[in-house]
């Protein structure tokens, strides 16, 4: 019993890496900001005030005012809710799809994985923001329909990675024994592949929270996502461009917000994939390595 708690722990400091602790530091400070916003806010993000319009940092506004006199803190606070939903909605949508249908492509072949396959080429063949902006553009501006437009770019990606974990899978002596017993497809997929998949689609979801975030931000940038009063950071971002000489702070603390959740999301995904990865664990020393396997014998 004491040898299994002892592994346990050792698989656990394998993600306990001072980069992980850091980044998973971040994110939940952000995501219960998030969550707990109406609460946290000095000031109501939406209400104007033009008598305190831009106004610098101070004791009162953390960061300053904006053009309207909004508080620039609680309007970050609330963006990040803004931002971090829109992103989850994004994967979420290239889950549903993807995930399921490179099952299918993965598992069966033939003429469903040509035809699969060829579309996602068709898709990967256009720069993912420009078919985001011609799906904005035939939808109508809107943070859903930005959501649904690149939420549909990001499917093929997630799809071709299921697809090739599946053809890997596949092949292996439990699926063959699965078939034999006289499973069905569906649940062979499903209640078999798919666990076994879940590991690498975990660490490719969190790295696709990242550049749902930088694409959102991009939309919202431009006008085609968020809509006003929302708080957004890409919006955000837009809104203080004029002024980034005389109040950068405007456009500089949601682009430092951006940036600091997409890199915690990259290293994070990395150190989750590192520990999921049995390959990608440090061994002990051979000297340690011994002393080990000395101990449980004794034991």
């Amino acid at each position: 019993m004491t040898i299994d708690t002892t592994s346990k722990r050792k698989k656990m400091g394998g993600l306990l890496t001072a980069p992980a602790v850091v980044t998973a530091s971040i994110l939940a400070i952000i995501i219960i900001a998030a969550v707990v916003a109406p609460l946290i806010v000095p000031y109501n993000p939406d209400k104007l005030n033009l008598y305190e319009s831009l106004m610098k940092p101070s004791a009162a506004h953390l960061f300053g005012t904006d053009k309207s006199g909004r508080d620039i803190l609680s309007r970050i606070i609330f963006g990040a809710r803004t931002t971090l939903l829109s992103s989850m909605g994004v994967v979420l949508i290239s889950m549903i799809v993807g995930i399921p249908l490179g099952l299918i492509s993965g598992y069966f072949g033939g003429k469903i994985d040509s035809f699969i396959m060829r579309l996602w080429d068709i898709i990967l063949a256009f720069p993912s923001l420009l078919l985001a902006f011609i799906f904005v553009a035939a939808f109508g501006k809107g943070l859903v329909n930005a959501i649904l437009a690149i939420g549909i770019v990001f499917i093929p990606m997630i799809s071709r990675l299921t697809r090739s974990l599946t053809l890997t899978e596949k092949n292996k002596l439990y699926v063959q024994s699965a078939k034999s017993i006289g499973y069905s497809n569906t649940r062979i997929l499903f209640r078999h592949i798919l666990p076994n998949c879940v590991p690498t689609l975990i660490t490719e979801i969190t790295l696709d929270l990242g550049y749902a975030i930088l694409d959102l931000a991009a939309l919202n940038f431009i006008g085609l996502g968020v809509q006003p009063p929302i708080a957004d950071w890409g919006a955000m971002m837009q809104e203080g461009l004029v002024y980034l000489s005389t109040n950068p702070l405007i456009s500089l603390v949601p682009g430092i917000a951006i940036v600091l959740t997409v890199v915690s999301l990259n290293v994070l995904s990395d150190s989750i994939q590192a520990y999921l990865d049995p390959s990608q664990r440090k061994l002990p020393p051979i000297k340690k390595l011994k002393k080990q396997m000395v101990g449980e014998l004794i034991g």
